[in-house]
C-alpha cells in the first residue's frame, strides 16, 4: 500500500470527563490543536470551598447586623423580655486607663436599649440601659432634687420619688454616687481590633459622667455631661450574662 495515495490515519485517543460518565473520543494525530473546552462538558476538577460560617461563643463578640435574643423573665418591660434584638451599631467609651464597648440595640418596633458586657472578679453582667427625657427626670426625682447632684461636693445620695410604669424595671428606691466624676471619650466607632487613639485625642467627644448605683448593684444612673452643657441621662438595669440567651451571626465578617 503506497504512501502517496493512501493518506495514514493514526488516531490519538483522549478523555474528558463528566461527573459519573467517561466519553472516549478519537482524533487524527495529524490535528494537533489540544481538545477545546468548549467542546466538553463543564466540569470543575476544583470545587471552591464554602467560607465556614462565623461563630459566636459569647455577647462579648457581638458586631453590626448581629442578633441576639433575651430571656422572657418578669425582670424585664414586656417590650423586652424574651425579645430578639438586633445589633444596630457598636460604639466605645475611652477612658483614662480602660474603654467599654457598647451595643446599640434595637426591637422589631424601633425601641432602643444599650448593651454593656461588665466583667468584675470572673463573672460577666450584662448592663441594659435606656435613656429617659428632661420630664422624666423631674417626675421620677423632681429637677430641685437631682439638681444637687451637681451642686454638692460630695458624694451625692439620691432618692427616687416616683416609679413610672414604663421605667419601673429600671429604676431602683435609692442611688448613691459611686465615684467622683470622671472623663470619658466617646468614639462612634468599633476599638475592639483597633489601637484606641491617644487619651484626650480630639478624634473623640469628651464628656463628664456621673454614676450613681443601687445599694443592691442592680441598678445605676448615668450621667453624661456634653460640651455646652447638654446632658444625657440613662437608668441601667444589671443582669446576669445568662439572661442573653441566644446569639445569632449575621453578615459581619
Amino acid at each position: 500500500m503506497s504512501l502517496n495515495t493512501h493518506k495514514l490515519f493514526v488516531f490519538n485517543l483522549f478523555i474528558v470527563f463528566n461527573d459519573s460518565k467517561t466519553i472516549f473520543r478519537d482524533k487524527p494525530l495529524g490535528d494537533q490543536s489540544p481538545p477545546s473546552l468548549r467542546d466538553a462538558p463543564m466540569f470543575s476538577f476544583f470545587k471552591s470551598k464554602k467560607k465556614p460560617e462565623r461563630q459566636l461563643n459569647t455577647a462579648c463578640e457581638l458586631k453590626s447586623g448581629d442578633m441576639l435574643q433575651i430571656i422572657d423573665s418578669f425582670a424585664y418591660p414586656a417590650w423586652l423580655k424574651g425579645q430578639m434584638l438586633k445589633v444596630a451599631n457598636v460604639q466605645t467609651y475611652q477612658y483614662e486607663r480602660n474603654s467599654d464597648t457598647e451595643f446599640v440595640l434595637e426591637t422589631d418596633s424601633g425601641q432602643v436599649v444599650f448593651l454593656q458586657i461588665e466583667k468584675e472578679d470572673g463573672e460577666q453582667w450584662a448592663n441594659f440601659s435606656i435613656k429617659i427625657q428632661r420630664d422624666d427626670v423631674d417626675s421620677i426625682f423632681t429637677l430641685d432634687e437631682f439638681a444637687r447632684i451637681f451642686d454638692e461636693a460630695g458624694l451625692t445620695h439620691l432618692n427616687t420619688k416616683n416609679i413610672p410604669k414604663e421605667f419601673s424595671h429600671f429604676l431602683a428606691q435609692e442611688y448613691k454616687q459611686a465615684e467622683a466624676p470622671y472623663v470619658a471619650y466617646f468614639h462612634e466607632k468599633d476599638y475592639r481590633n483597633l489601637t484606641l487613639p491617644r487619651y484626650q485625642d480630639e478624634s473623640g467627644e469628651p464628656c463628664e459622667i456621673i454614676y450613681l448605683e443601687s445599694p443592691q448593684g442592680s441598678h445605676s444612673l448615668n450621667i453624661e455631661v456634653w460640651d455646652g452643657g447638654e446632658t444625657e441621662i440613662s437608668l441601667t438595669l444589671t443582669r446576669p450574662i445568662t439572661d442573653i440567651v441566644d446569639l445569632f451571626p449575621g453578615s459581619a465578617t
